[in-house]
This record gives structure tokens, sequence and C-alpha cells, in this order.
């Protein structure tokens, strides 16, 4: 490159100047700074399995008898479903890898929850028609397959109560890429205000529906539509982040696991005495202590997951043993199916009966129905199904 200049004691003149060198590309803002992406999490497919396991606590609380304090614990059985929301959103953060592309992200999602997905449905399409001689709506069954009940009024509920649950996980992955491409610049203090953010927005939809007056329809799109339960992902995306930019939590997995077991308990005390904190009393709403458990679901997910880190170093953990792993790989399918086999259960004549003793024991034995069947499922259709599906996908490229 030249330039012409002006000497004061010279004539003018040509003067050749060395080309400049192009700017240097700056690196990213955040990078990652922990290469914790290909780290078996053993630990968070452990706890997998007892979310999954107190949701069948939740739906088997109409067998408990008529004692109000096990009906009230077993109705927190449905925080398993906020816990599977936030380890979804720390999940697909803690995997995410900057040579994958949103298709082949989309196509896995799709390999890994939708065949199960149809087979389930179908079946209990079958046994409702040919077993409980009921009708069948056509359009809930689109509206399970296509994952879009969730945002409906209708159809929330379809023949399988419990896959609203994959209309909302179904949402999470679409928005997924660009919720990690805006959260992933931001520093690790506004990723820390975005998380408490999340947990206050939660709590003020759960306050606004007790407060409220407005009937059933309207609170499930206040509380449990995919745009409500968003929080919920976001809060485990920004753990996702924070742990892999090195953030350690303050405890270790002991501990978190002990403050969450001593929050579900403090929940449960506050279902005994509704109203120690006036004006806001429990009055039984599904999903009331969702923000009370957040921030400990969090805590108790990062903790596991670098447990997993530290396993090289010779660390031992219950949640990584060979029991609870297999466990957690077939809790998709328990989630998916347990329902649909107290259902049968009921049919066959499961009722409350006049002791604990008798409820125990027939709680017991559709939780292992329920885990039978789910073994084959993911066996003979989760397993088999997702791979055929992904290798339908094209060489990767960066």
């Amino acid at each position: 490159m030249s330039s012409i200049t002006k000497n004061s004691t010279t004539p003018t003149q040509h003067v050749h100047t060395p080309p400049r060198a192009a700017p240097a590309r700056r690196p990213p803002a955040v990078p990652w700074t922990l290469p914790l992406g290909g780290t078996r999490v053993d630990s968070l497919t452990g706890l997998r399995w007892f979310a999954a396991f107190s949701v069948f606590l939740f739906h088997a609380k109409g067998y408990v008898g008529e004692s109000r304090a096990l009906t009230d614990l077993a109705a927190l059985g449905y925080e398993g479903v906020p816990f599977f929301f936030v380890l979804s959103g720390f999940v697909m953060t803690w995997v995410a890898r900057p040579t994958d592309t949103t298709p082949h992200y989309y196509w896995r999602r799709f390999a890994r929850i939708w065949p199960l997905l149809a087979v389930t449905t179908l079946a209990t399409a079958a046994l409702t028609k040919w077993w409980w001689h009921a009708p069948i709506s056509k359009p809930n069954i689109l509206w399970t397959l296509t994952f879009s009940q969730a945002w409906t009024t209708d159809h929330f509920m379809t023949l399988n109560i419990v896959t609203w649950t994959l209309s909302v996980e179904a949402f999470f992955y679409l928005s997924f890429p660009l919720v990690l491409r805006i959260l992933l610049r931001r520093s690790s203090g506004t990723l820390a205000l975005v998380a408490a953010a999340a947990v206050a927005t939660t709590a003020a939809t759960r306050v606004a529906a007790q407060l409220l007056d407005h009937p059933a329809a309207s609170e499930r799109l206040l509380v449990a539509s995919p745009l409500a339960l968003s929080p919920m992902f976001v809060l485990g995306v920004c753990t996702g982040l924070l742990v892999r930019r090195g953030r350690r939590p303050p405890c270790g997995t002991g501990t978190a696991a002990a403050l969450t077991g001593g929050t579900i308990l403090l929940c449960w005390a506050w279902e005994q005495c509704p109203d120690l904190l006036h004006p806001f009393p429990f009055r039984g709403e599904i999903g009331f202590f969702d923000a009370v458990l957040m921030p400990v679901f969090a805590l108790l997910i990062a903790c596991a997951a670098l447990s997993d880190v530290r396993a090289g170093q010779g660390t031992r953990s219950v949640l990584r043993s060979r029991t609870l792993v297999k466990l957690g790989e077939w809790s998709f399918a328990y989630y998916l199916c347990h329902a649909v086999v107290l259902k049968v259960f009921a049919h066959a004549g499961f009722r409350p009966g006049p002791g604990p003793l008798r409820d125990a024991a027939e709680m017991g034995a559709a939780a292992l129905g329920a885990l039978v069947v789910a073994a084959l499922l993911h066996e003979l259709v989760e397993q088999p199904a997702e791979r055929r599906l992904r290798r339908l996908l094209p060489a990767r490229r960066a």
C-alpha cells in the first residue's frame, strides 16, 4: 500500500509504506474453558431414575388410602418434572460442541424421543379401545405425536397423561440452539442474574396462580405451558455454562443431595401447616413449590456432574453404581409407561386397601410391573429405533 505525504523541508514525494497487517480476529468473549463435553455423566443418569420414580409416586398417590400426610408427600413427586426440565438444559449445554450442526442436533433429539412416544401412544390407544372400551380421540393422538398438545387447553391431557411434558421438552429442544447462542457470550455475572430471574419468574407465576381466580384451562397456560416452563430450562443452560467455565459449587454431591431432601421435607411440612405463610397459603396447586426447588435441583445436578469429572481420580459415588445407571437408562421408558401401567392395575382391581401394608404391597407391584414394561420398551424399541434413525444422518460437517 502506498501513500502521498508532505514534508516541510522536502518537495512532495511518494513514500512507500509496508502493507498493514490485517487486524487479528478476536476470540470469543467467553470461550469454553473446560473440556467437559465428552465426559460421561453417569451420575446424572442415576438421578434421572429418582426423578422418574418420584413422578410415579405422584400418579400413585390415589392408592395410599386416606392418609393425608402420605398423600401430600406423594404429591411432591410431581417435582420430578421440573427436575427433568432443569436437567435437560444442563445436559444439552454439557454435551454441546462448536462443530455440531443444528440439523444433526434436531434429528438426534427426534430419534431419541419420538419412536418411544409413538409406540406407547398407539399401545395406549389400543388398550383404551379394546380393553377399557372408551372412545378414542383421533385429534388427541395427532396433537400428541406432533409435540403440540401443551400449546392447547382442550387437548392438553390426552390418552397418556404424561406426554404433555414431551411437548414442552420438544419446545426446549427446538429453541436450544438460539438460547445457547444468546447466552454463550454472556459474562458469568450475567448468567447468574439470568438464572436468578428464571427462578423469580417461576415464583411469580406460581403466586399468581394462587391469588388469581381463573379456570383450570387458564392455569395450564400460566404454569404449565412451554413458555411458562422455559425458565427451568434456561436455569439448566446457565448452570451448565457456569460449570463449563470452571465455576465450582460451594458443596459436594452428598451435601447437595441432603439439601434437596431437606427442602422437599420443608415443602411437605408447609403442606401440613398451610397457613404459616399468610397471605400465601398452600391450596394444593400442582407445582406450587417449583421455584423453591429449582435452585437446589440445579446445585445437585452441577455437583453430580462434576463428581463424574473427578471420577478419574478414584472417587466413588452411589449415583454411578451399575444398578442406578441401568435404572436411569430405563427412566425415559418408565416415565412414559408408568401412568398406563397404573391404569391397567386399577382396571384389574388395584384400589386403596384397608391398611398401609396392603397399599404399599400394591404400589410396589405396580412399580415393579412398570419397571418390567420399561425395560422391554428400552431394549426392544427405544434403543434399536434410535440407532436406526441416527444411521440416516449424513456425515457430519463442521
